[in-house]
């Protein structure tokens, strides 16, 4: 069955407005726009999602690469909604060296536990995020099942003989799960604040047991020690994705060392037990191979190969979205049938092929010439949501070329870049 044929219509005119406004892929609902890199995302699911939600164990870590616009952040998203699809919880981090700076171990900590979140069953719904709320929801299931007793007396067992990588982790996230079972607020409060890397006074922790505080030394064993109590919680894994929105290029040495190290040691856990069921994306730009990468040979020998990513060989670390099986140009017209086809669900609408893939050609063969500038998909989804809307309202008819070209804007300000913040497919 086809993505769309379970797409509501409200959602596709969301998606839409926010593609005809901005030419911005969507948050929600990225696989249904996506084009060319289908079967990477495949690969990733029958290699790794799969295995893991069977077994629980192993891990691995991807390199995503491509140039502004060449489509990272779009492939985080679809790969998120692909590991929804399979069970897994998820993170979504943007990376900038003064917010979250992945040099900065405890700040790649707080973020994960900030933005990690529980699969959704409906793209519609509000995403709830944060390991609070995440411990919570589980919490508040295994109590609706098989009660607040039996929930309480498994943690003390069960759970309580799992092996964390740091004690005090384990206790503290025990000891949230039970005051979530046991309707104790103040407890969960505090140990919720602890969880998500807030400081706490040793005074309100001694009751609790726990000595260690987030910082520089602790955050990476407090890193595994969360996705190994969510693996003794029966989640089938994680998925951590690092999508670089800043350039790192203009760090100190020292900095770019520091990113590089703990890249070194992220690659390095992902092939021992320490990490159960992870699959950890880090999407960077092409120079970061040439410029970051060189600087540390350890993490050179990791991730330079001359084997691309691909079914034969998914044990590649580099997934290269700079090569596609689509050139620029085809790849555009797929992209205007996905919205095409999008528009028939949102208004329940049925279009010419006849009329409308020498029009969506026409445009896409246009723009396509211009050699994915930076920008040119923006200026394409822009162009085509128009397109097919006036299309839709004003009645189906072949387009002349200088129609086309006045679709696609091609005047002053059409290769525009886009502005900080924005995501490209």
């Amino acid at each position: 069955m086809s993505l769309l044929a379970t797409m509501a219509p409200d959602m596709a005119r969301h998606i839409l407005d926010r593609m005809g406004s901005t030419g911005q892929p969507p948050e929600r609902g990225a696989r249904h726009v996506n084009v060319a890199t289908e079967e990477l995302l495949d690969i990733i699911k029958d290699e790794y999602l799969v295995p893991m939600k069977a077994s629980g164990r192993n891990s691995t870590f991807k390199l995503v690469q491509a140039p502004f616009g060449g489509g990272k952040t779009q492939f985080l998203h679809c790969l998120r909604e692909l590991a929804w699809s399979e069970g897994f919880a998820t993170a979504m981090i943007g990376l900038s060296p003064k917010e979250c700076p992945f040099d900065r171990p405890p700040a790649i900590y707080r973020e994960v536990a900030r933005r990690i979140e529980l699969p959704v069953a409906d793209l519609n719904e509000e995403s709830n995020p944060g390991l609070d709320r995440v411990l919570r929801q589980i919490a508040l299931e295994r109590v609706d099942q098989v009660g607040a007793d039996v929930f309480v007396k498994w943690l003390g067992t069960d759970f309580g003989r799992t092996n964390i990588e740091s004690r005090a982790f384990g206790r503290a996230v025990r000891a949230f799960l039970e005051a979530v079972a046991l309707d104790d607020f103040e407890s969960e409060e505090l140990l919720g604040d602890y969880l998500l890397g807030q400081k706490i006074p040793a005074a309100d922790l001694a009751p609790y047991r726990l000595r260690e505080n987030l910082d520089d030394e602790s955050a990476f064993r407090w890193l595994r020690s969360l996705v190994q109590c969510l693996a003794a919680l029966n989640l089938p894994g994680v998925v951590l994705m690092f999508d670089e929105m800043d350039r790192n290029m203009s760090l100190s040495v020292g900095r770019r060392r520091a990113i590089g190290d703990n890249l070194r040691q992220m690659i390095d856990y992902c092939g021992q037990s320490l990490l159960p069921g992870v699959v950890w994306c880090y999407a960077v730009p092409p120079e970061f191979m040439d410029t970051i990468v060189p600087e540390y040979p350890a993490l050179a020998q990791r991730l330079k190969g001359a084997v691309r990513f691909s079914r034969t060989s998914p044990m590649q670390p580099v997934i290269d979205l700079d090569h596609l099986p689509l050139a620029p140009s085809e790849l555009l017209q797929a992209l205007g049938q996905r919205l095409l086809a999008l528009t028939e669900v949102a208004y329940d609408c049925k279009f010419d092929e006849a009329i409308q893939e020498p029009n969506l050609k026409g445009l896409a063969t246009e723009l396509g010439e211009r050699s994915f500038e930076s920008g040119t998909r923006r200026t394409f989804v822009k162009a085509a949501v128009s397109m097919i809307e006036a299309q839709r309202r004003e009645g189906e008819s072949p387009l002349t070329m200088e129609e086309i070209r006045e679709f696609a804007g091609l005047g002053a300000g059409a290769s525009a870049d886009a502005m900080p913040g924005e995501v490209e497919f």
